[in-house]
């Protein structure tokens, strides 16, 4: 009997209550446990050598979770490096923060293969392998090399460049030829399917049918978008036990009970346009004094990937705006920004949703942004909050009734903020049901199956990396 193979950077081993910790850790869960399968990838831990990088295996019911440490190396260049230096700037549009070191490239290929020889060594011919993320582009690659002709899969959970950002990379060509030995690429925006279907053609050629179907050569490969989304009816159960429980939360609502409560939850990340929103929300204040002390931003600030100097310096950024607003117009107790940096629980941060007014998401490139759709589906249908949510944000593709700004307009940003703080009831409710129509049009589940489903009706491989003649690329003006 087949089985499904996840393979994605991190593993998310089940907690002790049984519950995995979010969006995707469940969308993931779930296939396994229904389909049966393994969930392989990095355990987070670091080593010294090749030596001491060992996979371990850990069992449930249904899912054998398989984990391996990386080597500091590894977490140095292929990690911190080349994905993180030079993919992820490159994916978000940031030229500017492009570091490329042919040693960190190197370093992520190996990685990619010590993940394929694993594919290999626990796949079965008629496994269907699912590969997350753009730490894994090559993973494809390797396995045809090792000949295996499963069906494999990948999708990209961040945005997808356009061909002026790989044109600029010099190992884009390789890249683009691994990603063409997946079976199906899938990305999160219509605009990521088009610039992936360009990008694919420019250094491929092929031909498009109208389902998608890039054929090259001697394969294809369908090329399709799949928004991910949430578990609407979880989350609005979540929110609604975690109120009734009144448990405590980070931010004190009954010391701003009649305020206006703005909430954001970011990673640090130069994508997420923090010192944009907090620029803008100090323009507000500026401009309509009236609202001092009638109206609090909560952001949730959790650093990430504080070995990179980007991300160190951009967090010292985040404090140091944060206190200069607060300096600036705090008064007697009111501070218009709490910020913690604290990781909070899924279900805390759903009560919290739940329980502010305004949800603030400021995307500068965002492959979806699922804070988006969590805060919608948390709302109490009766007297809902509104979202403000960048045109940037994959997930603007499909939340239109959202207030939509240009995160790059302070004026765009300041009109919504003043929009949602005076916007009627019965308006909020109106958006809030179209808004939550749309998520249970297409939750966690349908985004799982159609992915899924679309790998089935794939022909398995029937010609692999090593049958294939090497061919000059033809690049398309």
């Amino acid at each position: 009997m087949s089985k499904l193979i996840v393979l994605s950077n991190r593993v998310n081993l089940p907690s002790a209550n049984g519950h995995a910790a979010g969006g995707l850790a469940v969308a993931l869960q779930d296939a396994l446990q229904d389909m049966g399968g393994v969930w392989l990838g990095w355990n987070g831990e670091r080593v010294e050598s090749v030596d001491e990088q060992h996979f371990s295996v850990y069992q449930t019911e249904q899912v054998e979770y398989v984990t391996c440490p990386l080597t500091h190396q590894q977490y140095e260049d292929y990690y911190c490096g080349f994905s993180n230096n030079t993919l992820w700037p490159a994916m978000h549009d940031r030229e500017d923060l492009i570091e490329f070191q042919p040693d960190e490239f190197r370093t992520y290929q190996k990685v990619n293969q010590h993940f394929a020889l694993e594919l290999s060594r626990i796949a079965e011919p008629e496994d269907m392998i699912w590969v997350h993320d753009y730490h894994f582009l090559s993973v494809a690659h390797y396995c045809r090399e090792l000949g295996m002709k499963n069906r494999i899969g990948f999708f990209l959970h961040i945005p997808f460049a356009g061909l002026n950002i790989w044109k600029d990379l010099e190992v884009s060509e390789k890249l683009i030829q691994h990603l063409s030995e997946y079976n199906v690429l899938g990305l999160q925006t219509e605009q990521d399917q088009k610039q992936c279907v360009d990008v694919l053609q420019y250094y491929l050629g092929g031909m498009l049918t109208p389902d998608q179907i890039l054929v090259l050569e001697n394969r294809e490969v369908k090329i399709q978008c799949y928004p991910i989304g949430v578990n609407p009816e979880l989350i609005q159960q979540a929110a609604i036990d975690a109120e009734n429980e009144r448990a405590d939360t980070t931010f004190s609502f009954d010391q701003i009970d009649d305020h206006k409560t703005i909430i954001s939850v970011d990673r640090i990340d130069y994508s997420k346009g923090l010192i944009e929103r907090f620029n803008a929300f100090a323009d507000f204040l500026k401009q309509y004094p009236e609202y001092h002390q009638l109206v609090t931003d909560l952001q949730v600030a959790c650093p990430c990937r504080m070995d990179i100097p980007a991300y160190e310096d951009l967090f010292n950024q985040v404090q140091a705006k944060v206190d200069a607003i607060n300096h600036q117009f705090s008064q007697g107790d009111w501070n218009p920004i709490q910020c913690t940096h604290d990781t909070i629980a899924h279900d805390q941060l759903m009560q919290i949703y739940r329980q502010s007014d305004i949800c603030w998401v400021n995307s500068l490139r965002d492959g979806m942004n699922l804070v988006a759709k969590e805060f919608i589906a948390a709302q109490d249908p009766e007297c809902p909050g509104i979202l403000i949510l960048s045109k940037y944000a994959g997930s603007a593709e499909q939340m239109p009734e959202a207030i939509i700004v240009d995160p790059e307009s302070p004026s765009s940003m300041v009109n919504a903020l003043k929009k949602a703080l005076v916007m009627s009831k019965s308006e909020r409710i109106e958006r809030y049901e179209y808004l939550i129509k749309g998520l249970k049009h297409f939750d966690i589940k349908d985004w799982r199956n159609a992915f899924l489903n679309d790998l089935k009706a794939i022909a398995p491989t029937t010609i692999t990396q090593s049958d294939s003649p090497a061919r000059t690329v033809q690049h398309r003006s």
